[in-house]
């Protein structure tokens, strides 16, 4: 194992997967190379404070919930020696989430060394060493045979024996994952503790899958089977720039020549061979299809791959697949992979809001991919995309605290989404605690005489330039605050040098890159610049950025400003979800609606012109402290009822909604009254409020009076109400009428998915005159509580006149299964 790179190259790889692509000249004076993150100080408030959050909240409680992962390692440590244990949970991938926490805490460590955490880190990697096995395989349930009992767990995929189901088993995913921790920390430390095994494994992974020789592994003949989650890739190239060994290269390369060849699946869903994209080799493929993580990771490694060895075939492949992604296929928040199920792309504009499934991982690996692109290509819109993914979508992921999370990412909640504070597959958080260390390293790169100045936020840092040292010192309220500042300090007295300084997509016609999305209003104002004072008049943009060159000198003062104005954005037509719709922003950031600060229902507004009088105001205390929030935005409300009044509504940004409790949520507003009837209930005006004793997050209990007749019970096209998972479990429905009403009848039309949902065992109703005391509803002599599939339940009240202010709806369940109702329908005089 080699051991002596060089401190150049220590320095830079402690940025994983935002770290620069290298060629094979690393000294052509246009290679572009990013200043890592340990090399920029923050000093703002907004990304500042996150790394004060990772370090005392989100690590630690990453830690404590991957402790699962520790013990399993132990007790296939335990198993290695021989000594009495349990075996190791059957899990699949629990290590993986595991050595991402370890990574996470590695670059926090480089921020600022912790002699507690160190070790930490140090026993963990005691134990992993332990429960590798001497041939270098790392995997507890297939060491431990604990792999026999996934079925019992609610899992399997793991194979029969090691490496005979790649596609699935994530042996070699959950290793890569180790590798960039191993580096991360080596680099850190110094310490070759995780590296190590990290390099034992990487052999072995050599030997057994383009080798061959040993009995136990796929009969002694190569394996030669690209991993079902990719990974390892990313990670072997981490770990060729760590060691120099060519060896580690040259595997990522294999890999991915070999998918989409040597073993391509037929079945669906998960067995697709679009699902982990083998469905070509990957020169050949031209959209982004299948699992939306995998898909970003292999992008990310084909661009690190390309580069590094010197080889352009991958290139245009990831050209169709960007603009595939950004004409067809990019939610406005960043988000990526919008289909539940296969956890990614869908077909071509098939963007949904409430139901987007948008994987914070995703997004996560959005970053990855559009920052490489950018250091492999020096355009500007790269990182545009990786900018709009990090600040909206990314950031949602988890809450201002640091210890909640959300794993899907929806546009617009009903009031029933929230945070939770770990997962069974904890992939999302982990991955949180990986990349916001790093995000320091996305502000700057460079050539041997250039300067790009990408991201912004106050920040320091030191450049070195063929001409020599440049310190720069920027200060920014990016992303709310247009004005960006920058003291330039180089070495030498009058250096040559250009100062590259991004210009976004969001400041032109559109938010983003891509034929998505454009502008509907006519705000858009011009950046300014200047230099010492003095305006830059008729600067050009190149590629996304303008260009200062000069002979620079100490103290030189550099101001840049975008004017961020509230932008109204449509989509293209295609998007059927966002027809008749518009979205707000301002500077880099998607704003939505609460109902915690508006009418109860944010989806009811209606805004039918970008607006141009509204009130930008920074939060000054709470949990929303120093967030910019838009107040007093003119718009119409439609109620229930639908009634329309005249309002003014709030906004605040994307990525802090649901940090003050569940509330309902929407990004895209209706432009009129009839995309608000099509999304929304419009309830009989009779009806003041419908209230349920339990409904299931994903439906609600307004679409049993929308008006849309099912075509039988198991119609599963319209919305409903169901109480699942609330099994035998009595439930309720309340209607109250604006005022004493007389009701002469009342019908149900039941749901039955013939599962965990069905027909109940009994129902009945009671009437309320005072809306306090209830008695039973009195049947008309020949009417029952029928209960009949396929057709509407009816019952009459006895009478010609039965005055009401409330009904209730009791529903007894049958004892294996949840009640549920498609529609009611009322008699009302």
């Amino acid at each position: 194992m080699k051991r002596k790179a060089s401190s150049l190259i220590l320095l830079f790889l402690l940025c994983c997967p935002v770290v620069y692509i290298q060629s094979q000249n690393s000294q052509k004076e246009d290679l572009l190379t990013p200043v890592t993150f340990n090399h920029v100080t923050l000093k703002d408030t907004f990304w500042k404070n996150r790394m004060e959050i990772q370090k005392q909240v989100l690590v630690p409680v990453a830690f404590e919930r991957t402790q699962r992962a520790v013990n399993d390692l132990q007790k296939t440590a335990d198993f290695l020696k021989g000594n009495p244990t349990s075996l190791a949970s059957p899990s699949r991938f629990d290590t993986s989430d595991l050595y991402k926490v370890i990574e996470g805490a590695a670059y926090i460590l480089t921020l600022k060394r912790d002699e507690a955490l160190e070790k930490q880190i140090d026993d963990i990697a005691v134990i992993i060493a332990a429960a590798q096995e001497e041939d270098g395989y790392l995997y507890p349930a297939h060491t431990t045979g604990s792999y026999r009992f996934a079925e019992l767990w609610g899992g399997a995929g793991m194979g029969d024996r090691p490496y005979s189901w790649v596609v699935h088993s994530h042996e070699l995913y959950n290793v890569g994952h180790l590798y960039e921790a191993a580096v991360a920390y080596y680099q850190a430390t110094g310490k070759h503790n995780l590296l190590d095994i990290a390099e034992k494994n990487a052999r072995h992974v050599n030997q057994v899958f383009f080798k061959g020789g040993d009995a136990r592994y796929n009969y002694a003949k190569p394996v030669n089977q690209a991993p079902g989650h990719q990974e390892l890739e990313l990670a072997l190239v981490k770990m060729y720039r760590a060691t120099g060994n060519d060896l580690y290269l040259q595997m990522a390369k294999k890999f991915i020549d070999i998918r989409g060849v040597t073993y391509i699946p037929k079945g669906k869903g998960v067995m697709s061979p679009e699902y982990a994209q083998q469905h070509r080799p990957v020169r050949e493929q031209d959209k982004a299809v299948g699992h939306a993580v995998r898909a970003t990771y292999m992008y990310s490694a084909m661009a690190d791959v390309g580069s590094l060895t010197g080889d352009n075939t991958l290139q245009p492949a990831l050209h169709k697949i960007w603009d595939n992604i950004m004409d067809t296929k990019f939610h406005i928040t960043g988000g990526l992979g919008a289909v539940h199920g296969i956890e990614g792309f869908g077909d071509e504009y098939d963007l949904p809001n409430k139901e987007a499934y948008d994987e914070t991982c995703a997004a996560v690996g959005s970053v990855f991919f559009n920052h490489r692109m950018f250091l492999l290509e020096k355009d500007g819109k790269y990182m545009d995309v990786a900018e709009i993914s990090l600040l909206n979508n990314v950031l949602a992921g988890v809450n201002l605290e640091g210890n909640k999370f959300f794993y899907v990412n929806p546009l617009e909640s009903e009031g029933m989404v929230d945070r939770s504070y770990w997962f069974g597959t904890a992939c999302c958080p982990t991955n949180l605690a990986r990349l916001i260390p790093q995000v320091s390293g996305l502000m700057y790169a460079h050539t041997e005489n250039d300067i790009y100045c990408a991201f912004y936020t106050s920040n320091q840092t030191a450049i070195d330039l063929r001409s020599g040292k440049v310190g720069i010192k920027q200060t920014s309220d990016y992303p709310f605050d247009e004005k960006i500042s920058m003291e330039i300090n180089p070495e030498n007295n009058e250096q040559i040098f250009s100062l590259k300084m991004r210009i976004p997509t969001w400041l032109g016609s559109q938010f983003v890159p891509g034929k998505l999305y454009s502008y509907t209003d006519k705000n858009t104002k011009a950046f300014s610049l200047y230099v010492n004072g003095k305006e830059v008049r008729n600067a050009v943009v190149d590629k996304g950025f303008v260009s200062i060159d000069r002979k620079w000198k100490k103290g030189d003062k550099v101001e840049l400003r975008l004017p961020m104005t509230l932008r109204c954005t449509k989509a293209d037509d295609k998007v059927k979800a966002d027809t008749g719709r518009i979205a707000l922003t301002r500077g880099p950031l998607v704003y939505c609606a609460e109902g915690v600060d508006n009418e109860p229902d944010v989806n009811r507004y209606i805004i039918a012109a970008c607006p141009d009088k509204y009130n930008v105001v920074k939060a000054k205390d709470g949990i929303l402290k120093n967030i910019d929030v838009i107040n007093n935005i003119p718009a119409r409300y439609m109620a229930l009822n639908g009634s329309i009044k005249d309002e003014k509504i709030s906004l605040i940004p994307y990525y802090a909604w649901n940090n003050r409790g569940v509330s309902t949520m929407n990004i895209w507003f209706a432009g009129n009254e009839d995309v608000v009837k099509e999304s929304t209930f419009v309830i009989p005006v009779a009806i003041s409020s419908i209230t349920a004793s339990y409904t299931h997050q994903a439906d609600n209990v307004l679409s049993i009076v929308d008006g849309k007749f099912p075509e039988s019970s198991k119609d599963n096209t319209i919305r409903r109400w169901t109480s699942y998972p609330k099994t035998g479990e009595q439930q309720s429905i309340e209607f109250s009428f604006e005022k004493v009403s007389n009701l002469k009848s009342f019908s149900v039309y039941w749901y039955d998915d013939n599962g965990g949902v069905k027909m109940p065992q009994s129902w009945s109703l009671e009437y309320s005159t005072d809306g306090n005391s209830w008695q039973a509803f009195p049947l008309y002599t020949t009417d029952t509580y029928s209960l009949l599939k396929d057709q509407f339940n009816l019952v009459h009240s006895a009478g010609d006149e039965f005055m009401v202010r409330k009904i209730r709806l009791n529903m007894v369940p049958q004892s294996d299964a949840a009640a549920g109702i498609l529609q009611v329908k009322f008699d009302i005089k």
